[in-house]
């Protein structure tokens, strides 16, 4: 799935840090993250710098790999400073250019972001890039994170920084450089993919919550945990996770497999759903195939879970089997369409990044 992404780590502890210059840029906007054209990875804060990138940056979370060395990094968060090739790297990059972090005073807002009394209206998220196919030309994927593994090697970890800029700013692709929807790297060599999708949850949260849902104030980020904190209420905002159910209803050798009424759907996908206000993911579970497909179901057992970026969203799946008669009713307003299905007439799923499409491909080789 798009969350294993061995021999690389995510690590997601907050740490309150400004950028270096071989960080990487996770720089999302209408058009996609900015990658590489070459190698498809993304830019070094030097590379950004030096090609115009400008807006804050804010620490995401790092990377490691397994053949990384130990100890480069404190538990501030910090690099280390005590190997003459990362002395001799950093300067490379402070010779090219260091990006703008926020003066103290620029902390409580996006950079490029009008002060509160220019801040008449809270921005609404926005939801493009999950949906938005790439037109960048094809590239080869094979060696998508090779160009920065060097990096890793010398600093024992590779930090992300998600860049954030005013409402409507954006930051065109220079040469050398594409931007691709997140959602268009599914199945491509990790850890591209998962580290896409959850930079754009992020984005997507920091994005969409620039204001107090409460009292209005232009909100600023915590220095002690991932928090977006009014200054003038006291309010606390978290990011925003969507807690969701997949279920594999089985009934003997056939599985129930739907497909959305939104236009564009065309691949068949697992009963799913919305977690609602005072339900458990087990009610949930057997509320959804009752209201998509009129079915009753038992035996519903836990089979994993996912974090899903590109939706904001913590999927849990279940597997369950038929309780009662196996006509479908179907609720159009939700699915285009849900029949049974046999093993061996399952359609070849495209990939395995969603716990979907692993589900799927589980009961097709008859071990779910």
């Amino acid at each position: 799935m798009i969350q294993n992404i061995a021999p690389w780590h995510f690590h997601n502890e907050f740490h309150n840090v400004p950028p270096s210059g071989d960080d990487l840029v996770l720089d999302i906007d209408e058009n996609g993250i900015l990658l590489a054209s070459d190698s498809l990875r993304p830019p070094r804060m030097c590379e950004w710098k030096k090609a115009g990138g400008r807006a804050a940056l804010t620490y995401a979370f790092c990377l490691t790999a397994d053949d990384a060395p130990k100890n480069d990094v404190g538990n501030d968060g910090q690099k280390k400073d005590t190997d003459s090739a990362v002395r001799s790297a950093e300067k490379t990059c402070d010779e090219r250019g260091r990006a703008a972090v926020p003066a103290e005073s620029d902390k409580g807002r996006h950079a490029g972001e009008p002060a509160a009394a220019e801040s008449p209206f809270r921005p609404e998220a926005p939801s493009w890039i999950a949906e938005q196919k790439s037109d960048a030309a094809p590239h080869s994927f094979d060696s998508a994170m090779s160009a920065f593994r060097p990096f890793v090697h010398m600093f024992g970890e590779m930090r992300c920084f998600l860049a954030l800029r005013g409402a409507g700013e954006s930051f065109p692709a220079p040469e050398g450089w594409v931007r691709i929807a997140p959602s268009a790297l599914r199945g491509h060599p990790a850890p591209l993919p998962f580290a896409a999708a959850t930079a754009l949850h992020l984005f997507r949260w920091y994005n969409g919550h620039r204001f107090c849902g409460r009292c209005g104030s232009p909100v600023r980020h915590s220095n002690t945990e991932r928090a977006l904190v009014c200054p003038d209420c006291g309010e606390v905002c978290y990011p925003v996770i969507a807690p969701c159910v997949l279920v594999a209803v089985t009934c003997g050798e056939k599985i129930l497999l739907t497909r959305y009424a939104r236009p564009g759907a065309s691949r068949l996908v697992l009963v799913a759903g919305f977690v609602e206000i005072g339900e458990t993911a087990e009610q949930a579970a057997a509320r959804e195939v009752m209201e998509e497909t009129g079915l009753r179901i038992r035996n519903l057992r836990y089979v994993g879970s996912q974090p899903w970026g590109f939706s904001g969203t913590l999927a849990t799946g279940f597997a369950a089997e038929l309780d009662g008669p196996d006509a479908i009713r179907l609720d159009t307003s939700e699915l285009a369409e849900a029949r049974w299905v046999s093993r061996a007439d399952i359609p070849p799923c495209p990939d395995e990044s969603s716990l979907t499409m692993t589900m799927i491909s589980r009961f097709a080789r008859g071990d779910l």
